[in-house]
């Protein structure tokens, strides 16, 4: 009897022991897309030693980008489930938000910032600086307003552009570019020199972002075949796919956006007029 009751109580240290590592699985994910940040970053700085190179290999010039711009996609996948394996687990804490929005900063503020510095805005000398400088500072600025509304108002939606998305639009023409081996010109810096201060104004707006898709006439085995048509999409042609999803959801949230405005106008007219008149 001793025996089997030490067994029992072996079994409960297991099971306990167990539930207090659950809880570190969602920060072990975080600190992946963090990793994944830096690794961009570094690369990045690897193709600015490159530069001089570029004729003599522009195949390891192309690849580099490739891989810099990949791994803040890599960071943005494990981004999206972190936070749900917390949920699940129900491990939030203060901790893994603040953790969370120091990886994001990391991984979706200065690794793009420097990768799109690197890639064509260096040609464009303290102008290009500055507007690097700006989308980190955007950034951070929309990372530090999630933490504080993240538990009542963007609960249900984002407010303003998220910064995954917003890394997304930065990286993924690099993405593009670097598979078809198109060469940064001109017409890229200035791309970039309009796109990047535009994204980050979009974090820092109070434009509304849905956070999920909510489709009522949807059934969860029609979900799970949509979702492994996407998934199929996005592992054979990821340059593509990525780039179509983060550009048409950043537009179709600032139109829907701008959509509204105009409607509500009519409506503060029609309620101040009768006001007005004698």
């Amino acid at each position: 009897m001793r025996a089997s009751s030490g067994y029992i109580g072996d079994s409960k240290k297991k099971k306990s022991k167990r539930q207090r590592m659950l809880p570190v699985l969602p920060n072990l994910i975080t600190t992946g897309s963090l990793f994944c940040g830096l690794l961009s970053i570094m690369t990045s700085i690897q193709i600015a030693s490159l530069n001089e190179i570029q004729a003599s290999d522009s195949e390891l010039f192309y690849r580099k980008f490739w891989w810099a711009a990949a791994f803040i996609g890599i960071a943005w996948l494990l981004d999206l489930f972190d936070g749900r394996i917390a949920r699940i687990l129900k491990s939030q804490s203060n901790f893994g938000l603040s953790y969370d929005s120091l990886s994001d900063l990391v991984s979706f503020g200065v690794a793009p910032g420097v990768l799109i510095y690197v890639f064509t805005l260096m040609q464009s000398g303290r102008l290009g600086l500055m507007v690097a400088l700006f989308y980190i500072v955007c950034t951070a600025l929309r990372l530090a307003r999630f933490n504080v509304q993240s538990g009542n108002r963007e609960k249900y939606a984002f407010t303003g552009l998220p910064s995954p998305v917003a890394a997304g639009l930065m990286f993924s023409p690099i993405l593009l570019s670097s598979e078809f081996k198109i060469i940064p010109d001109d017409r890229m810096m200035w791309f970039y020199l309009i796109l990047a201060p535009f994204v980050g104004l979009l974090m820092v707006s109070d434009v509304p972002y849905w956070k999920s898709l909510r489709l009522g006439w949807t059934k969860p085995f029609n979900v799970l075949v949509v979702a492994a048509i996407i998934l199929t999409a996005v592992i054979t042609n990821p340059e593509i796919m990525v780039i179509l999803v983060v550009y048409l959801y950043s537009l179709i949230g600032l139109l829907l956006y701008i959509v509204s405005q105009f409607k509500e106008k009519p409506k503060v007219i029609e309620e101040t007029e009768p006001e007005e008149t004698p």
